[in-house]
C-alpha cells in the first residue's frame, strides 16, 4: 500500500515545453509525460494507490487558473488535488478560502522557483492564514540539478519558519534541503515544529546508506515518500525504499501510514484504494507480465 505525496502534472502545451528544455539542460531521461493519464499507467504498474499532485506557480498571477486546471484533472481519491500558492499574492485568503471548500486540503510554494525566502516575515500572512486553515504547506527546499546561485529555500531558513510558527504543518521535499542534507542535520533536526520531509528524488544525489541514516535521523515517522513524477519513475522510487533496510513497519510508514495520518484517510476509503490498485495492478501485469524495478546501483 503506498501513497505519492509528490507528483506533478502540467498542461498539455506546458509539458511539451518544460519537459524537453529540462532534458537538455540537466541531461537526464524524463520517465513521465507529466499527463494525467500518464501518471495513473505508473502508479497502477507501481501499486500505488493515491497521489498527490503538487501545481507549481511562479508567478502571483498564475495561482488561480492553474489552481482551476488540476482540480479539474485530478477527479476522485487517486489523484488527489493540492492547490498552487504565492505567499506575496492578492486575495491570498480568499484563494484559500475556495480551495479549502473544495476540499483541498494543502499547499505548494517553491522559494527558488518564486524567489521566496521563506523566513521573510512578509510570508507570515500565508502561514497564519494555514494553520488557521488546518492546511498543509508543502514547499520544495534546498537546491535544483542546475547550481543556481541563490537557494532561497535553505535549511537555516526553515528552520526559523518552524520556530515562530510551530503550529504550522509544513512538508520539506527532498529530506529537508535537496544536497544540503548537512545544514539539514544542522538546522532543521533540532527546530521541532510539526515539520514533515518527503523522499522525492533524493536517490539521484544520495546513495542507499546514506539515505537510510537520514531518514532514520529525522524519525521514520516523520518521513513520506514521493516519487517527484514525471522526473522519477513512482514505481522505481518506492522500490529503492523498500530496500533500504528499514523494518516492516518503518517502511510502512514511509510508504503509506505518514501520508494517510496528514490526509485523513479513513479506513473505508484505504480499503477501497487498496482493492482498487490491486486490481488495476493484476489487470497490467496479465497484459504485459509483470515490471521489475531496480534500486539505484
Amino acid at each position: 500500500m503506498i501513497i505519492d505525496f509528490h507528483t506533478h502534472i502540467y498542461p498539455e502545451w506546458v509539458a511539451a515545453k518544460i519537459l524537453p528544455a529540462a532534458k537538455r539542460k540537466l541531461k537526464v531521461a524524463v520517465p513521465g509525460t507529466g499527463a494525467p493519464g500518464d501518471l495513473r499507467r505508473m502508479m497502477q504498474a507501481a501499486g500505488v494507490a493515491q497521489s498527490v499532485l503538487l501545481p507549481l506557480a511562479k508567478g502571483r498571477e498564475d495561482v488561480s487558473s492553474l489552481n482551476d486546471w488540476v482540480m479539474s484533472v485530478s477527479g476522485g481519491k487517486e489523484l488527489t488535488a493540492f492547490g498552487a500558492v504565492h505567499p506575496f499574492m492578492l486575495n491570498l485568503e480568499a484563494e484559500l478560502d475556495r480551495l479549502a471548500a473544495r476540499g483541498v486540503k494543502g499547499v505548494k510554494m517553491m522559494p527558488l522557483l518564486q524567489e521566496v525566502y521563506p523566513d521573510d516575515p512578509c510570508c507570515g500572512k500565508l502561514y497564519e492564514a494555514l494553520i488557521e486553515r488546518k492546511m498543509i504547506l508543502v514547499a520544495h527546499a534546498g537546491r535544483d540539478p542546475l547550481d543556481r546561485q541563490e537557494v532561497f529555500g535553505t535549511p537555516k531558513r526553515f528552520a526559523r519558519t518552524v520556530e515562530c510558527y510551530p503550529d504550522l504543518r509544513l512538508l520539506l521535499a527532498h529530506l529537508g534541503g535537496l544536497r544540503m542534507w548537512d545544514e539539514v542535520r544542522r538546522h532543521l533536526l533540532p527546530a521541532g515544529g510539526n515539520v514533515y520531509f518527503d523522499t522525492a528524488y533524493v536517490s539521484f544525489f544520495m546513495g542507499p546508506e546514506d539515505m537510510l541514516e537520514l531518514i532514520r535521523d529525522i524519525g521514520p515517522k516523520r518521513v513520506l515518500f514521493g516519487s517527484d513524477y514525471p522526473w522519477e519513475e513512482p514505481g522505481r522510487a518506492a522500490e529503492i525504499i523498500a530496500s533500504l533496510g528499514l523494518c516492516e513497519a518503518e517502511a510502512q510508514a514511509v510508504l503509506y501510514n505518514n501520508a494517510a495520518t496528514l490526509l485523513d484517510v479513513g479506513l473505508e476509503l484505504t480499503t477501497t484504494l487498496t482493492t482498487k490498485a490491486q486490481r488495476h495492478k493484476d489487470d497490467l501485469d496479465s497484459e504485459i507480465g509483470p515490471k521489475v524495478y531496480t534500486s539505484l546501483e
